[in-house]
């Protein structure tokens, strides 16, 4: 797959794009483009560009389009993922780029009752999710959503197709296979991960009052990033 490089929408005009800074530098510098070669540009908004260079200055590269694709390589499912903040920000950074590269679109950092409080790190997070992005081929950035504690984000769950909430009690719980065996793909999808410590039973039964489903991911207890990429590879993989 040919590298992707990004550019905002806002700076995309007509047919013509102008790289700078970073990105313009690794493609003359260590790409050595020259003016007539193709390269990949992404504006992180849905859309993909083919564009020819046709300047090559020392911080910016003048392209113009040649083709536009919509939605490249982007899942049909939209997906939310609100997965409880983790104590080591080694793994909530991990998090943060396995769920771009499998296509999530939002993520929500989530406080529970045994969520350890840490200061979010949005910048940090939106720079993870843009090279997990490019990496991926992928043309939407996944938006990085202020932290929100479980019971706000409940009342404001809103009408999603599909609502899961994997648990560690597999007793009389559906697995993750089967909930989504016989149902419509759904257009849709939130999926809550809990923390080190697991939900508690209270915000089990909370999340179910809003129409949120048990699954089981399994007979084995997941670390909190292991039960998000289990858990969105099933939901995005049987789309």
């Amino acid at each position: 797959m040919s590298e992707f490089f990004y550019v905002p929408a806002e700076y995309i005009i007509d047919q013509h794009i102008a790289i700078e800074g970073e990105e313009a530098r690794h493609i003359a510098r260590v790409l050595r483009k020259q003016p007539g070669d193709m390269v990949w540009v992404v504006d992180g908004a849905g859309k993909a560009y083919e564009v020819v260079i046709r300047l090559v200055a020392p911080e910016m590269i003048e392209c113009e389009i040649q083709f536009e694709h919509h939605h490249l390589h982007e899942p049909d499912i939209d997906v939310t993922l609100a997965v409880a903040q983790l104590k080591n920000p080694s793994r909530m950074d991990w998090i943060i780029e396995k769920a771009t590269e499998l296509g999530v679109r939002t993520i929500i950092p989530l406080q529970t009752e045994r969520t350890i409080a840490r200061s979010p790190k949005e910048e940090r997070w939106n720079n993870i999710a843009l090279a997990a992005m490019k990496q991926s081929g992928r043309c939407i950035l996944p938006r990085i959503a202020p932290p929100a504690g479980l019971a706000e984000l409940l009342s404001e769950s809103g009408p999603y197709d599909m609502k899961l909430i994997p648990y560690e009690r597999t007793d009389h719980i559906l697995s993750i296979a089967e909930a989504l065996k016989h149902r419509k793909p759904p257009r849709t999808a939130m999926i809550l991960i809990g923390p080190e410590g697991g939900f508690t039973d209270e915000e089990v039964r909370m999340a179910e009052q809003t129409q949120f489903t048990q699954v089981s991911l399994g007979r084995r207890r997941l670390r909190t990033e292991t039960a998000a990429v289990v858990a969105l590879s099933w939901v995005v993989g049987n789309e």
